[in-house]
């Protein structure tokens, strides 16, 4: 297996290392694919098969008493990132100190991912969903702080990416991936600010909808907005595991920025 792609991150990315400087990174990344392996059907065997995993971890009792390298090997290059200055709101919806203004790599950073496979090829079944997590990502997928509100927002910049909504429903079929997703109109904004303050002025007190942190007690939130370009615009994209809970956002979201009236099935 190689797999390849140049990427570019449409919005500000909040991605740290150990020195607490922005960087894009290989353990994020594969958290990320990992995330949307087992979103897309992989079971824990077949996910530590893939990824890699330690004892304990699995579904048969013969993966849970192995320890497992990964299979595939991710690499970075090419990395063309500027270093934000003023550092970017996390929450861009609020002001002052409560917008929470972290480091950052501004908008436009590209850098190439490959992953290939070593200790020879992963069997086709496993590969395809490999592909697919990979391939996923790519369009619905994020990196780093706030990657479920518009942060950290990647996208493909080397001629595969999807250009219309009706190519990215039918690319991200393709790939197996049939969640709901919903397009905010033009209205609610073109840039990436308008659509970071859209993505981040949610309601406090819905968990099950957006989410908690509180502390160190947090739950991810599963309605996720992401920043994409389609049509040669920025865009703004809602989506989740079911119907249902869209649904629910849009009435708790009335008079939000997001203006979930405007929002339409893609």
């Amino acid at each position: 297996m190689h797999w390849k792609r140049e990427l570019e991150v449409l919005t500000p990315l909040f991605n740290r290392g150990a020195y607490q400087t922005p960087e894009i990174r290989v353990p994020s990344i594969r958290g990320m694919v990992r995330w949307w392996f087992r979103v897309l059907g992989g079971s824990r065997d077949e996910e530590k098969t893939v990824f890699g995993g330690m004892q304990r971890f699995g579904e048969t009792e013969q993966m849970r008493r192995v320890v497992a390298s990964s299979a595939l090997v991710f690499r970075i290059s090419n990395i063309q990132a500027r270093i934000a200055n003023p550092d970017p709101p996390t929450l861009p919806h609020k002001q002052g100190r409560q917008s929470s203004q972290k480091d950052a790599f501004m908008p436009g950073a590209k850098f190439t991912i490959e992953v290939f496979s070593r200790f020879g090829d992963l069997a086709p079944e496993l590969k395809t969903k490999a592909i697919n997590a990979l391939e996923v990502w790519t369009m619905l997928g994020a990196l780093g702080l706030r990657a479920n509100r518009g942060g950290g927002n990647v996208w493909p910049c080397d001629g595969s990416e999807p250009t219309t909504t009706a190519e990215l429903r039918s690319r991200l079929k393709v790939h197996g991936c049939g969640c709901p997703i919903m397009l905010a109109d033009s209205q609610v904004g073109l840039t990436v600010d308008q659509l970071r303050a859209a993505a981040t002025d949610t309601v406090l007190g819905h968990d099950r909808v957006f989410g908690f942190a509180r502390g160190r007690d947090r739950l991810a939130s599963p309605l996720k907005f992401k920043i994409v370009r389609l049509d040669n615009q920025l865009r703004l994209i809602i989506f989740g595991p079911r119907l249902e809970l869209l649904e629910e956002a849009r009435h708790l979201l009335i008079r939000h920025k997001s203006q979930p009236e405007s929002w339409r099935h893609i």
